[in-house]
């Protein structure tokens, strides 16, 4: 790599960049930030979350009566039905998973 000059080696950047250069139109670049849409892309929920919390007023329900209750008793059942609300960490979680309830 010796016999190379020096000017293939560290290229000059005012070639590049320098006042002279002829801007192209917005059409031909295609890297125009112009003409691209931004659109803002939807968050996906948490389908274990989305099964088992609903929000409510004040915070979310409890989980735990879905299926395989069978021995449970009557009492457990209804006291699983109540409404439990969630402590502030578990509520950052699930407003993460849970993005539109």
């Amino acid at each position: 790599m010796s016999f190379l000059p020096r000017l293939f080696l560290r290229p000059s950047l005012t070639a590049i960049a320098g006042p002279s250069r002829i801007p192209l139109p917005a059409s031909s670049s295609p890297f125009s930030t112009s003409s691209i849409n931004c659109v803002k892309q939807k968050l996906k929920s948490h389908s274990g979350c989305k099964k088992r919390f609903f929000a409510n007023a004040n915070g979310m329900a409890q989980t735990g009566k879905s299926h395989l209750n069978t021995a449970f008793s009557t009492s457990r059942i209804n006291r699983l039905a109540k409404s439990v609300y969630v402590t502030k960490t578990q509520g950052k979680k699930l407003k993460k998973m849970l993005p539109y309830a």
